[in-house]
Formats: structure tokens, sequence, C-alpha cells
């Protein structure tokens, strides 16, 4: 079994909180399919129409060098010359993200890909890999062997069989983009829905934050709280978004890199919230996999305000103190209990 959870627009408009009756700003809105998932963006101003039209062309050319599953991508050109010895020249938008994701290993691993291949994650044909089978693909998970010259703007995989895979940090690159896009056209005031990223653009057209809902990892129908939002993503990952059920075990496509198992660290879901749609989008499936302690030892060292939801297995729903002004924690009524995180 797979479970694949998608809001309807209107859902997700109710949710992000759109604007007052009665505003005077011209709302537009648009849905369409990109990087594998349901994307949404509803802007407000006189030039909102074209402002998304870019924005969404935007997202379709990152998708063109970023996917895996395009064998004309700057990804697909990388894996394939993997083990040949030969530097691959690539966009110098695709080199930046490599490098920068490479740094979150080894707990956020974008060589994770022939792992996940085994499990099926990728092909839409799930299965349990064997221990021997995992053992194998292993060692071909290590991005500190990603070779790249931003420089030059070339990257090269060392070994036959290695693979990149940049699909959790990839909607968070465009959701940058398409952010800078809008400003550009004179937009101040839109929510943005990428898969399981939101990123707020300014306010509310009426002045006042954007509300998102956190969704209830055990029931996705309703709400662990509801955070205001003013120019930051929220991205969450849990185990809840992709999965399926084999002899009566489940498995989540949050695989652990250093086990080759879905990780099992004590938490149903990871929201991140910060400045930059990249970096919530990677650290929401980096912290899953540390789990809770080691994600909060590494947000004590953060100085840049990014904030954490982190929702354990055992009921406690742990929010670090940044979160806490403006907080409508909505868990209690289902056995949760909220504890605010300090420094």
């Amino acid at each position: 079994m797979k479970k694949l959870l998608i809001f309807p627009l209107t859902c997700l408009l109710l949710l992000t909180g759109c604007a007052l009756p009665g505003t005077e700003s011209k709302a537009s809105s648009c849905q369409f399919f990109a990087m594998d998932t349901i994307m949404s963006i509803t802007a407000y101003g006189s030039s909102a129409d074209g402002a998304m039209v870019a924005a969404q062309q935007e997202i379709n050319r990152l998708e063109a060098l970023f996917s895996r599953t395009r064998d004309d991508s700057d990804i697909s050109k990388l894996n394939a010359a993997a083990g040949s010895g030969q530097a691959v020249t690539l966009d110098p938008e695709t080199v930046s993200l490599l490098d920068f994701a490479r740094d979150y290993a080894p707990w956020f691993d974008i060589t994770i890909a022939p792992v996940m291949d085994a499990w099926g994650f990728t092909k839409d044909s799930n299965r349990v890999p064997s221990q021997e089978e995992l053992n194998r693909l292993l060692p071909l998970v290590d991005a500190s062997r990603l070779e790249v010259d931003a420089d030059r703007s070339v990257a090269q995989l060392p070994q036959a069989g290695m693979a990149v895979d940049l699909g959790g940090v990839a909607k968070g690159y465009a959701g940058d983009r398409a952010v800078a896009i809008l400003a550009e056209h004179g937009i101040t005031s839109a929510i943005l829905a990428l898969g399981g990223n939101i990123t707020a653009l300014g306010t509310k057209p009426d002045g006042s934050a954007w509300n998102v809902a956190v969704k209830d990892p055990k029931d996705t129908s309703k709400y662990i709280c509801v955070i205001p939002l003013v120019n930051k993503t929220a991205a969450t990952s849990g185990g809840y978004e992709r999965y399926f059920v084999e002899n009566g075990v489940t498995y989540h496509h949050i695989i652990d890199p250093t086990t080759g198992y879905p990780a099992n660290s004590g938490l149903l879901s990871v929201t991140v919230v910060a400045d930059e749609s990249k970096k919530a989008d990677l650290l929401s499936t980096y912290c899953f996999v540390l789990g809770a302690d080691r994600a909060l030892d590494a947000w004590r060292t953060w100085t840049d305000g990014t904030e954490l939801i982190l929702v354990k297995t055992d009921g406690t729903v742990l929010i670090t103190e940044g979160l806490e002004e403006g907080l409508d924690f909505q868990g209690k009524e289902r056995g949760y209990e909220c504890q605010i995180v300090r420094r």
C-alpha cells in the first residue's frame, strides 16, 4: 500500500489564510503539477497573473535541471557518468545546490538514490530489499565522495552505481526562486504550496501574517497547531506521507542513509521554519533522521532564526521558542502534549 497525501487547492487556501472579504488587492491563483507533486501559488497585486506564469515557468525550468527521471537533466547526466573518470559540465545552479546539500551528510545524503531505488519509492514498485542487497548498495551512499568544482561548474561521481537524487531539496530551492520571480514582478503578498513546503511572501493584503496549519501525522484531516508566517517557509517531513505495508510492517520513505532502512528516530513528523525554503526543505528530512535530541542539539547551534516542530511517537510535541508567539496549539484534545523548548 502506498499513500501520498495531496490537498486540493481550496483546502490549501483555507489552511493558509487567503485575503479577507472586501480586500481590494487583486487575487490570482494557479495550480499545477511539477517535481512529482501538486503545487499552487496565490498572489495579490495587479501584476499577479503574469508573475505566477513566470514563477511556474521557473519551477519547470528547474525541474528540467534537477529531475532524476528525465534523461536530459543535469542530474541524469551526472549519474550516467558515474565511475567514468570524467567530470560533467553542469548548470551553475545545479553545482551550487549539489555543493549546498552535500554538507549535510551523513544524515541527509543526496547520494541515497541507489537505496531509494531498492525500496521502490522512486518507481512505485515498493519492496523490502534484503540485507545482502543493502550491504552492497550502502557503500555507494557517501556524498563526501561527490566531487564538485564550482569554478569550472563541473561535478563527478567517482564510482559506477553511485547516483544523486535532489528530491529532498529541489522543491525548496524552487520555492526560493519562485519567490524571487514574484518579487521581481512587484508582488509583495503571496502564499506558495510546493508539495510539503508552504512559503509566505510578505503578509496577507490586510497586513496580518499568513496562518499555516501543521497536520496531525496520526490524522491528517486535523492539525497539531497553527503558526503565523511572514517571509518564511514551513517545510514538513513525516513517515505518514509515503509508505507501504508488507507482512504487517509499515515502511516509510524517509531512509536513514547510515542503515539503508526507514529512519526509526522516534519522530512522526518534523516541521522546519526558516528564511530559506531550500534550507527548510532539507532540514525537515535531516532532523527527522537525527531524532529529537540530536535535532535540538543542532538547533541550539543555529543563529539564523530557524525553528522546529517535532512530533514524537509518544505524543510529545516539541516546539522551539521562536515559534511560541502566535502559536495556536490544537493537539491537546487528541492526546498531544506541547512543550516549548528553550535554548
